[in-house]
């Protein structure tokens, strides 16, 4: 699955997200992030580069290392 279509709840429950967030993203995960989990990747991943949580460098960072598995 494309990592920008991919729902929030497939990357942190199936594909090993909160590994790769305490990896490349740590300050992420002090948010409520289980309440989006019905929005897609691509959306969140927009949403919090351009409010400044996360560089857009670091959300290249998992995106790549997303769709290296």
């Amino acid at each position: 699955m494309d990592f920008r279509n991919m729902l929030l709840s497939d990357f942190f429950e199936t594909n090993g997200g909160k590994q790769i967030c305490e990896q490349y993203a740590p300050e992420l995960l002090k948010y409520p992030l289980k309440l989006f989990y019905k929005i897609s990747c691509g959306e969140m991943f927009d949403l919090v580069v351009r409010k400044g949580l996360i560089s857009q460098e670091k959300a290249e960072a998992i995106q790549a290392a997303v769709e290296a598995k």
